[in-house]
């Protein structure tokens, strides 16, 4: 490589430094046929183009000898790198050409260079790189060669080398631009590169040894005298070409004559020279491996059928012939006029391939590859058959659109289904980061489901299947074509159903699963045809739980259809989509049961609280594990959702069964662990075989493949495989309460309390609260209830109950009214301290329904003891006046033996019975929430025997108005008599006409009677008239008309008594009726008021 100067001074400069080399024959060269003139070619006359025609820049320069040397390197530069020649882009060719040749121009005259001092920093920075990557062998090579390449450097001093010292550090620099980064190739090299020996480069040739020899021998004369290359003088006639090249490395253009035109030729009129690239000699084959290497090459472009200069072998312009199917499509093409249809839309001339590739196109578009046949549209994703395919010739146009249609449709399916695939897993990636508290904080959400993750990659899992399936196809017709593997009959129709048969019914179903799960998350059917592989981003307001659900249960609803109608192949890849798509689901019911329910406590923080997954059918009501209604209302069931069309549960329907068991033994786990107890390890410590094995649901579901038939059959087969663990957790619980917890004592201690069970201890009790009531004194003072009740239960030396844990109060505002109304001791508050945790049993709402039965007995004890009071003792010596008080005395029977009918009857068929009943349900519990419902059961059927409960409330109403007439019969008998009530044990009271002043003072605070007086023809109705009223009174019960405010006279008192007694009649039939109505109910209490009904039957008697 010559190094070119710049300008005819650099070159004087040059010529005068160097010593002048004396004149030899050789410089008188006979001109060779190069010199001669060469005839005017076509080039020289055609017109100028752009580039040579636009005006002159300020930066243009004169052509000089280095512009006209280094044009043709330009060119084949160009042509190399752009692909541009004078052939097929001539304008362009010319501008590349004129760029490369004024920058490398620039370059060499005086451009901006490097020198060796950054050369150094260079290499020593790619060696330092080569140690940080670990490739020490590499950097000991750079560092070895860059220091041979310095060493030999300082040889060269001679003016005509190739390489100029000055000019080495833009070689070096030129040669690190070019280089590429290290391969393996390169590092293996650099490894022996240090072991291998240094090349003996042979010395170079100078003057001395050039004279030393024979005139026109050797090597260096190669080309003197036109010789061409490669030859010398001897026997150069038979070789020479005409040409004489010069003898020195300097070419005619760098000649000191500038005088010489023909050496100054523009590259227009002359072709570029033929460069020849500097290599290694490569050894030269045989030529008849050659020959076999091209036979090879040939044979394999003839199977490349997607070469667009590929043809099939068959002629396509043969007649029609019935008997050669490969006839039909040419013939069908011209007769029918398809080549006009076909002009538009594909090339001018048809291609035909044969079937066997049309196969392996399809089944390559089958997998989502890129191929001839079908086309698929990059913004919809649907496939369609190619305008552009390849015909096949037994097939017509309409033909092989009709079955690449068929192909194109299952494209679609499995594109889509494809399509929400990536799109699942692109946003999983993106959410990884995130809590369930931020993914759910607004309103309006996107999905963020493990299980529809679990369908995506249960979708996956088909499509790989499917992807394997279609790649084992084309590797039989490979196989077989090649001669490898059995024959084959390949066509599309057989793979068209193959396909249908095997696979396309389940990514159908598929599809059709996510399109119906979108239009119920959008809440809008007119969505049906949304794009599926949005529902990662989808925004809905449907719960993560109620999705998982609908989804889980559209599966399982479209694998039990295709079973019934006997296409078992998707059924079962239905199936096993199924199971897969179960599992986060499957894997949160294992970790509730195996760890139990999260305990929230007051003094944990936020980052302590563990939470449930958003997809799990249980949720969290946040409360506090001391709150009384935690049990029942801290972890319950999601509620259900109202969709279109459907009203969807948070739990899937195969899981129906177990789902409240699950719940209860989750709880009872974590309530255990609260207590200190393990319940987990404490059974895997034992080894008693009720250690749950909670495998995968994969594994679960195919064991029991040949088990399940149908959803009902699923939902058994997990029933039997959780039920016994949770059986066990609710047994440990309730032992632990019964055992540890003394819960039969509280029992025990409550019923006595509120329903006086303990009858001597509470008579003795509410005598003393009766007395007081009497006395006017403060009977509901707080201080005052419970040390009277202290002082009794100490009294009586009982330990049935802890007086700590009991407290009494009275919250109403009637305490006053106590004389007149049984209803001012409804505000009397029974309160009783039950320890945690049979909080959960004996809620605060469970001990007011407690409280109102205690209430209702006190008050009947209240009656009854008022009626016990009232007993006259001596002789009445007046006629008149001891008939009085005959019916004073009858009244008084009456109210007795209906308040003693009434007590006898809550007292022994109602709470002695319910009560015997509720201890051996009780003992038969075997979880705690068995207990409560128990319990709950036991406490409403006392309430509604007790006339407590809402569907009895006109009962005890008419009850409660039968207590008032027996304190207001009280009150009328006292202001009667002229003097108090008297207790039984009291002297009874002479009985005289006079009465004094303040006797008849008294007389007038008598209680009367609102209703008027009954005419004659009231008396004179009959009796069906009365049994009228009777019917009707059952629905409301009747008012009394007694009063405090008015008074009576003397003389009508009889009249007033009988009214109240026709009152008291009223109210016991309507008792009597309403008791038979309920005994001939369906209910348990049924026979009670039976018991009632027969009872009261005696009073019209």
């Amino acid at each position: 490589m010559s190094t070119p100067t710049s300008g005819t001074s650099s070159l004087s400069v040059r010529s005068h430094s160097r010593l002048q080399r004396p004149s030899s024959s050789l410089s008188q060269r006979p001109s060779s046929s190069l010199s001669s003139a060469r005839p005017v070619s076509s080039a020289s006359f055609r017109p100028q183009s752009r580039v040579s025609t636009r005006p002159s820049s300020r930066i243009s320069r004169p052509v000089t000898r280095q512009t006209t040397r280094l044009l043709p390197l330009c060119q084949i530069l160009v042509t190399r790198i752009t692909g541009l020649s004078p052939e097929n882009d001539d304008e362009n060719f010319r501008t590349a050409v004129d760029f490369a040749s004024k920058n490398l121009e620039y370059s060499l005259k005086g451009g901006a260079g490097t020198d060796m001092t950054a050369l150094d920093k260079h290499f020593r920075g790619h060696a330092l790189k080569a140690r940080i990557n670990s490739n020490d062998g590499l950097a000991n090579a750079l560092e070895e060669s860059y220091r041979k390449v310095k060493e030999q450097a300082k040889d060269l001093t001679d003016l005509d080398g190739q390489i100029k010292l000055s000019h080495l550090p833009d070689h070096l620099q030129l040669l690190m631009l070019l280089s590429s980064p290290p391969s393996n190739s390169t590092l293996a090299f650099a490894d022996t590169y240090e072991d291998a020996g240094p090349s003996k480069s042979p010395p170079p040739m100078t003057w001395k040894d050039i004279l030393a020899e024979e005139p026109l021998e050797g090597q260096h004369w190669e080309g003197v005298y036109g010789l061409p290359a490669g030859s010398t003088v001897e026997g150069w006639e038979t070789r020479s070409n005409g040409s004489t090249p010069s003898l020195s490395p300097w070419d005619q253009d760098d000649s000191l004559d500038d005088s010489d035109s023909d050496s100054h030729s523009s590259f227009e009129d002359s072709p570029p020279p033929a460069v020849e690239m500097p290599g290694e000699p490569e050894p030269r084959q045989p030529v008849h491996h050659l020959h076999n290497y091209r036979v090879l090459i040939e044979e394999l472009k003839a199977q490349q059928y997607w070469r667009d200069d590929w043809r099939i072998d068959v002629d396509v312009s043969r007649p029609f012939d019935i008997g050669d199917p490969s006839t039909l499509g040419p013939t069908m093409l011209h007769a029918l006029g398809e080549k006009t249809t076909l002009a538009l839309v594909g090339p001018e001339q048809e291609k035909y391939i044969y079937e066997r590739d049309a196969v392996r196109e399809v089944l390559m578009c089958l997998q989502g590859r890129k191929n001839l046949m079908i086309y698929t549209t990059p913004d919809t994703f649907s496939s369609v058959p190619s305008p552009t395919a390849p015909r096949l010739l037994h097939f017509t146009l309409t033909a092989q659109s009709s079955i690449l249609g068929a192909f194109a449709r299952v494209t679609t399916t499995i594109c889509h289904l494809r399509k929400f695939v990536s799109a699942i897993i692109d946003n999983v990636s993106s959410i990884h980061g995130l809590s369930p508290s931020e993914t759910m904080r607004f309103l309006t959400h996107s999905i963020r489901s493990r299980t529809v993750e679990a369908f995506a990659d249960a979708v996956d899992s088909q499509i790989q299947t499917f992807d394997r399936w279609c790649a084992e196809k084309e590797e039989a017709i490979c196989r077989a074509r090649a001669g490898m593997g059995d024959s084959l009959v390949v066509s599309l129709l057989s793979l068209d159903k193959h396909v249908r048969d095997t696979f396309a019914g389940t990514f159908d179903v598929l599809l059709d699963i996510l399109r119906r799960l979108v239009a119920y998350i959008c809440q809008s059917h007119d969505r049906f045809d949304h794009a599926v592989w949005n529902l990662a981003t989808m925004p809905t307001r449907v719960p993560p739980a109620a999705v998982s659900a609908l989804l889980l249960d559209l599966i399982l609803e479209a694998a039990e259809g295709q079973s019934s109608m006997g296409n078992a192949a998707t059924s079962t890849s239905l199936s096993a989509v199924f199971a897969k798509t179960t599992e986060p689901v499957w894997d949160t019911i294992g970790k509730w049961l195996k760890d139990g329910m999260p305990i929230r406590n007051a003094w944990d923080s936020a980052d302590d609280i563990q939470t449930l997954d958003g997809e799990f059918f249980i949720e969290d009501n946040e409360l506090p594990i001391m709150d009384p209604d935690f049990w029942a209302e801290g972890y319950v069931l999601r509620k259900p959702v109202a969709l279109e069309e459907r009203n969807q549960s948070a739990v899937p329907t195969f899981l129906g069964r177990i789902v409240h068991q699950a719940l209860g033994a989750g709880k009872a786990v974590g309530l255990l662990r609260t207590m200190g107890i393990h319940f987990f390890l404490e059974h895997a410590m034992e080894g008693d075989g009720l250690l749950l094995d909670w495998r995968s649901f994969t594994e679960f579901f195919d064991s029991n493949a040949a088990a399940i038939r149908d959803p009902e059959s699923l939902s058994h087969l997990i029933s039997e495989e959780v039920s016994s663990y949770c059986l066990a957790a609710g047994m440990r619980l309730s032992r632990v309460l019964t055992e540890e917890c003394d819960l039969s004592r509280h029992i025990a201690a409550i019923e006595g309390l509120y329903l006086m069970t303990r009858g001597d201890v509470i008579s003795h009790f509410t005598d003393v609260l009766f007395a007081k009531m009497d006395s006017q004194q403060a009977w509901n003072d707080f201080h005052s209830l419970n040390s009277t009740f202290s002082d009794i239960i100490e009294s009586s030396h009982s330990s049935w109950i802890e007086i700590s844990l009991v407290r009494l109060s009275y919250r109403g505002n009637k305490a006053t009214m106590v004389s007149k109304t049984v209803k001012a001791i409804e505000g009397l508050l029974v309160e009783y301290a039950v320890p945690f945790p049979l909080t959960y049993i004996f809620t605060p709402n469970v001990l007011q329904s407690y409280c109102s039965i205690f209430v209702f007995l006190l008050q009947v004890r209240r009656a009854k003891s008022i009626l016990e009071r009232v007993l006259l003792r001596g002789a009445v010596t007046n006629p008149r006046l001891r008939n009085e008080f005959k019916v004073f005395y009858a009244m008084r029977g009456k109210l007795s033996w209906f308040i003693n009918a009434l007590f006898n009857f809550l007292t022994t068929h109602v709470i002695h019975s319910q009560v015997s009943k509720f201890k051996i349900a009780f003992k038969s519990a075997k979880s705690l929430d068995e207990m409560i419902r128990t319990h709950n059961e036991h406490l409403e059927k006392l309430l509604y025997q007790c006339f407590q409960h809402p569907t009895t409330s006109p009962l005890a109403k008419a009850v409660l108005s039968v207590l008032d007439m027996c304190i207001h019969f009280r009150n009328f008998f006292t202001t009667f008599a002229g003097d108090t009530t008297h207790d039984i044990s009291r002297l009874s009271i002479s009985m005289r006409r006079h009465r004094s002043r303040r006797q008849r003072r008294q007389r007038k605070d008598v209680i009367g009677f609102f209703l008027a007086q009954p005419t004659p023809g009231q008396d004179s109705e009959d009796e069906s008239d009365t049994d009228l009223e009777a019917e009707e009174a059952l629905k409301e019960a009747p008012e009394p008309s007694f009063s405090v405010a008015p008074s009576f006279s003397e003389e009508d008192f009889s009249a007033q008594l009988e009214k109240l007694s026709q009152e008291l009649d009223g109210l016991v039939r309507y008792i009597r009726r309403g008791a038979e109505s309920l005994a001939g109910g369906t209910s348990d209490a049924a026979s009670a008021f039976g018991v009632l009904s027969f009872t009261l039957e005696d009073w019209d008697s």
